[in-house]
């Protein structure tokens, strides 16, 4: 019985490489190179029967094309049979070692069978292939910091921030992997930092299981139960209170505005957040939908100034109200 194939965090760069092969026709059906590309897209395409199809017909002619292994090792992880897909990743390095997209899918086979030495040796193989690569740094503080090496691992994250940018992205990956490797004070700092860049890394936190281990933790539950988005200078405001409940996103007017969202065909961020207190929804406006002190609720609007001119922003406005309260009258129960 086949093993489930491990997760690995490090995807397979699926590319079109052009290989020159010797002796081919020209007007020949598909050279090996188009054969990969196209094998390679059925991969993406998640259709890993019919890509190893294609490969196989390659190695029929070449045993040894070690692109074509390494886009079988990648269907044999897929089909959850490891050792195959060891056998022809092994065999593809051993053939050709500057193929780097080999080393890091060994790393992530090593990482996710928890041999991190073996995982940090062919990340460093990857780095020579490529030094330049801002995903070396990730990487290799995560093989690390697995080890529990913390120092020279949040050196290498900090390099990886200072190479990528300042950006959600970047500090959400280092916070999952100080996350995932139990370090609760680290993990929070950088994540608060992601939240500040881009507050729908919140929400996205929310999601991701790397973070479920520190739910018990007090500095992580207050960052995802708090609405800390300062709206930017100048920006374009409204905001109208309904006689109908919040209540902690259960009640009738956050239904409301995404019905009036969805009917209105008004483009908005399906990863909407609730929380007890409030909800968030991103589209052409920020909308916030919360609880007022009487029982009803209340949708405030924020939109940055040079998003819409003074008109176009009373305009969408009021029609987003009007259609909020037309939902509403809609879903209120009717009196015998």
């Amino acid at each position: 019985m086949r093993r489930r194939p491990p997760y690995l965090r490090f995807p397979v760069a699926l590319a079109l490489l052009v290989v020159g092969l010797p002796g081919t026709i020209p007007g020949a059906a598909a050279q090996p190179a188009d054969e990969l590309g196209h094998a390679r897209q059925l991969l993406e395409a998640q259709r890993a029967e019919e890509a190893l199809a294609v490969v196989e017909g390659i190695l029929k002619r070449r045993p040894d094309h070690a692109e074509a292994l390494l886009v079988r090792s990648t269907v044999r992880f897929m089909e959850g049979d490891l050792e195959a897909g060891r056998r022809d990743l092994e065999r593809c390095l051993a053939l050709d070692p500057s193929l780097r997209e080999g080393w890091l899918n060994l790393a992530g086979l090593a990482v996710a069978e928890e041999r991190y030495e073996e995982a940090l040796e062919a990340f460093r193989q990857a780095e020579e292939l490529d030094p330049a690569a801002p995903e070396n740094h990730l990487n290799i503080g995560t093989a690390l910091l697995l080890q529990g090496e913390l120092t020279p691992a949040s050196e290498r994250f900090e390099r990886y921030l200072q190479g990528h940018g300042d950006t959600a992205e970047g500090y959400f990956l280092v916070a999952k992997n100080y996350a995932l490797a139990g370090y609760a004070a680290l993990a929070v700092e950088h994540l608060r930092r992601a939240v500040e860049l881009d507050e729908r890394a919140r929400v996205q936190a929310k999601a991701d299981p790397a973070f479920t281990s520190l739910a018990d933790n007090p500095r992580l539950s207050q960052l995802l139960a708090t609405d800390t988005w300062v709206p930017p200078p100048g920006a374009r405001e409204a905001a109208r209170n309904f006689p109908a409940a919040y209540a902690g996103g259960q009640g009738p007017l956050l239904r409301a505005v995404l019905d009036a969202l969805q009917l209105g065909s008004r483009r908005f961020d399906p990863r909407v957040e609730v929380t007890p207190e409030w909800s968030l929804v991103w589209g052409e406006a920020r909308i916030k939908v919360s609880e007022t002190p009487d029982g009803g609720g209340r949708v405030e609007l924020t939109a940055p100034a040079e998003a819409f001119t003074a008109a176009a922003w009373q305009t969408f406005s009021d029609d987003l109200f009007r259609d909020i309260a037309a939902r509403l009258a809609v879903s209120a129960p009717r009196t015998p």
